[in-house]
């Protein structure tokens, strides 16, 4: 891990310092409609921007549209640790999927640059929540797959099984991001393309982390344990009991499951209520998500008008 990271990092320095030196940005002073505008002028327009109506429910349904899924991303792979898989494993697994994320742009092109992103990102949605169940068998089974005789023993057909399952939901949820990422650039102002860019991941990223944080404490509080020794066997309340007559609590109410059921609803119940308003969006046109706002050429042409 210390020298991935230390390559990475090097890797990073070097692209950075090529693009500085190599990249030349274009220069749209001359264009129609420049606009520059300073650092107060900016979140002045990014408060206009959040006034308009169309971006207040996209802004909602950005902020909930990871909820669904957040339990198979966050707690699955603690389970499968748990369970008895190792790190080791569990990241070369994740190492294989950053080589099909590299390569996968190039074959889902089509699909991310045509009029409707969003409607595959729709078909996806229900195929992907529904991909959880494949986690839960996996993880209901891995004990008794890969252990015999309380020793770890991890076949090979099981890192198969693995690999296909996390890979497969690595895979549509990239196809799902580079969609989105589509759509946002259809809905940006020209103009101001970075800053509409910005806010939408902002909407997106920060419900990505809120409804992970939300999970991992769900699953606390839904995961009950028993001790088999004595009246009052509630753990925790009973741990020291168990560990004096050599016995550990035992899980009678995994809280992984009950999230997992949990999040599969929230998602379904997301994608019908926001399914029909998103394939409203991706068909307005782009004077449905513009500010207004009156550059200096057209104050200048305003008053020559009016001069006239």
């Amino acid at each position: 891990m210390q020298s991935f990271l230390c390559v990475s990092g090097v890797v990073v320095v070097l692209v950075t310092i090529l693009l500085a030196i190599f990249k030349k940005e274009k220069d749209n002073r001359l264009e129609d409609g420049y606009v520059k505008i300073n650092v107060f002028q900016n979140y002045k327009l990014l408060w206009d921007i959040l006034k308009l109506p169309h971006i207040q429910i996209l802004a909602i349904a950005l902020l909930t549209a990871r909820i669904g899924f957040s339990a198979m991303d966050s707690v699955s792979n603690l389970k499968l640790i748990d369970a008895g898989i190792s790190k080791d494993d569990i990241m070369m697994i994740t190492i294989a999927t950053y080589v099909i994320k590299l390569c996968m742009p190039i074959f889902v092109s089509k699909y991310t640059t045509s009029p409707k992103p969003m409607s595959y990102y729709l078909k996806i949605t229900p195929v992907r929540l529904l991909w959880a169940v494949t986690y839960v068998v996996l993880i209901h089974y891995t004990p008794s797959l890969i252990r015999n005789n309380e020793v770890v023993s991890i076949p090979v057909y099981y890192y198969f099984l693995l690999g296909i399952v996390c890979l497969m939901n690595e895979m549509m949820n990239f196809f799902m991001l580079l969609t989105l990422y589509a759509f946002f650039c259809r809905l940006s102002d020209p103009r101001y393309g970075g800053t509409y860019m910005t806010l939408f991941n902002t909407f997106y990223y920060s419900g990505f982390l809120i409804s992970h944080t939300l999970v991992l404490k769900l699953v606390d509080v839904l995961t009950f344990m028993q001790c088999p020794v004595g009246a009052l066997n509630s753990c925790p309340d009973s741990n020291e009991l168990c560990e004096t007559n050599r016995r550990s609590c035992d899980v009678y109410v995994d809280g992984y499951y009950v999230a997992i059921a949990i999040c599969m609803i929230i998602g379904f119940i997301w994608y019908g209520v926001f399914r029909n308003v998103i394939k409203t969006y991706q068909s307005l046109s782009l004077p449905h998500w513009k500010i207004n706002i009156v550059t200096p050429k057209e104050l200048n042409k305003s008053r020559n008008i009016l001069t006239a």
